[in-house]
């Protein structure tokens, strides 16, 4: 049984995927001759080489992979291993109004809107949250095209509040606590921080390791995660997604009428808690509903964005 954690009343609007807005948790992979955001809102295209005699391109360093085990109480190493999950399709609820939702984008007023006939709301209740606290965990999806409409899938994240913060909320600390990342000190290190050396051009020691990591690769920390700032993408069938090591995320949710297959890739050591763990988020007394993503569709089954780049109508 998962560690709990008391929640609010959130509702939440759906996000295009991007990698711009996706970038604090983690990477999409998707090939850039696809991309449907204008010219001017693209990231830089990955350096990309001729392959196969010319008769592909490849591109290079596409997503971010970490393997964090080292920092891992058990210090067991891990492996690299390909899984794959097939997910099924999603029970959503009826819509049922509500005066506003409280979230990252402020308090949204969807209700009062000239609804279209044709567009259908339903809610997809959040119960649980997990994170791989030393590994990235990249989900790919077969067999699903660009153009399907009637099944897609949701990309659900949260940022890691401090361990103070998450002590605060819950009258107790992190459940699950990782260790603090120990740093070495040579003789060098206690003389570059006493002055500069007088033999290199370097004042201070070497950076620790993780500045080099892109931010998403980072150790989070033992922090909850932070309801309030929980966001909601939805992705295409031509778009894998990273999670970055220790994101909060919620399980694949895939709506529509089908399920899809993902080949998931990340490392594991088989310490179970070391490899997954997870929140269940239990709404507070006071609560209406707890945390709810808010899905639209249209007639044909395709899932609206309300928020972010390409909102369809979003109130800010």
């Amino acid at each position: 049984m998962p560690t709990s954690m008391p929640c609010p009343s959130i509702r939440i609007p759906i996000e295009l995927l991007t990698q711009s807005s996706f970038s604090q948790f983690g990477t999409v992979i998707e090939n850039p001759a696809h991309s449907t955001l204008p010219p001017s809102q693209r990231l830089p295209i990955p350096d990309a080489v001729s392959a196969n005699q010319g008769s592909a391109t490849k591109y290079l360093d596409v997503t971010h992979m970490s393997n964090l085990y080292n920092l891992a109480p058990s210090k067991k190493p891990a492996k690299a291993v390909m899984n794959m999950f097939v997910c099924a399709p999603r029970d959503l609820r009826p819509h049922e109004p509500s005066e506003s939702m409280p979230s990252s984008w402020g308090d949204f007023d969807f209700d009062d809107e000239d609804a279209d006939d044709s567009s259908n709301r339903q809610l997809f209740d959040i119960q649980i949250l997990e994170r791989h606290p030393f590994t990235t965990q990249t989900f790919i999806p077969l067999g699903l095209s660009q153009s399907d409409n009637h099944t897609q899938y949701l990309v659900i994240v949260a940022p890691t509040l401090p361990a103070s913060a998450s002590r605060l909320r819950t009258d107790r600390p992190p459940p699950y606590p990782t260790p603090a990342i120990k740093k070495s000190k040579s003789l060098r290190d206690i003389f570059a921080r006493a002055r500069p050396s007088p033999f290199t051009n370097e004042a201070a020691p070497p950076p620790s390791q993780f500045t080099k990591l892109h931010p998403s690769q980072r150790p989070k920390g033992p922090g909850l995660p932070d309801l309030k700032n929980l966001r909601a993408f939805v992705a295409t069938g031509n778009q894998a997604v990273t999670y970055g090591a220790g994101t909060w995320h919620a399980p694949m949710a895939v709506i529509g009428d089908r399920p899809i297959d993902f080949v998931v890739v990340q490392f594991a050591n088989a310490v179970g808690i070391e490899d997954c763990q997870e929140i269940s988020l239990k709404a507070d007394r006071n609560a209406d509903e707890g945390v709810v993503v808010m899905v639209d569709s249209d007639a044909s089954g395709k899932v609206l964005v309300k928020a972010g780049i390409g909102a369809v109508r979003a109130k800010l």
